[in-house]
């Protein structure tokens, strides 16, 4: 009797240690996605990050380039002005001189204009930030999307 109580001791011993470690697997298994997710999550944010970023540069270079037809077309269009305004005589150009006044327009002076320094999105949010305020508070005061401010955020915190 006594060596049938031990045989099913060792049984129940055994099937208890298979059971524990099939818990264990999977539990290593769970441990091992939420890394992966985890990683997948990091990712994607900082390639939205990094689109973000582009994109706004991108925004930048073509608000520039808008900029420079906008100045060559006011640029024409005073040369069309004076060219008008000079009596004939004076509209014999030799070729240096007009070579000279294609390569450089001197921009007429304004009288009492001072200069404009503006932040740029990224220094303000991180400004904002600095001093206590949410994402939902900076995104309000700047008119941008909580997303846009949290990426740049991350963005930031991970330089």
């Amino acid at each position: 009797m006594l060596y049938l109580l031990l045989l099913i001791s060792f049984i129940i011993h055994v099937i208890t240690f298979i059971i524990i470690k099939q818990l264990k697997m999977k539990q290593d298994n769970l441990e091992t996605i939420e890394d992966n997710v985890s990683q997948q999550v990091k990712n994607m944010e900082d390639t939205l990050a990094i689109y973000l970023v582009e994109l706004k540069e991108e925004n930048e270079h073509f608000m520039k380039q808008i900029e420079r037809v906008d100045l060559s077309a006011q640029a024409t269009e005073s040369k069309k002005q004076m060219n008008e305004d000079t009596p004939i005589e004076s509209k014999t150009f030799d070729k240096e001189s007009t070579q000279q006044t294609k390569e450089y327009q001197p921009i007429s002076p304004v009288e009492n204009v001072e200069d404009v320094v503006e932040n740029s999105t990224t220094a303000s949010i991180l400004h904002l930030n600095a001093e206590g305020f949410t994402v939902e508070e900076i995104a309000k005061k700047l008119n941008k999307g909580k997303t846009e401010v949290e990426l740049l955020l991350k963005f930031q915190q991970k330089k």
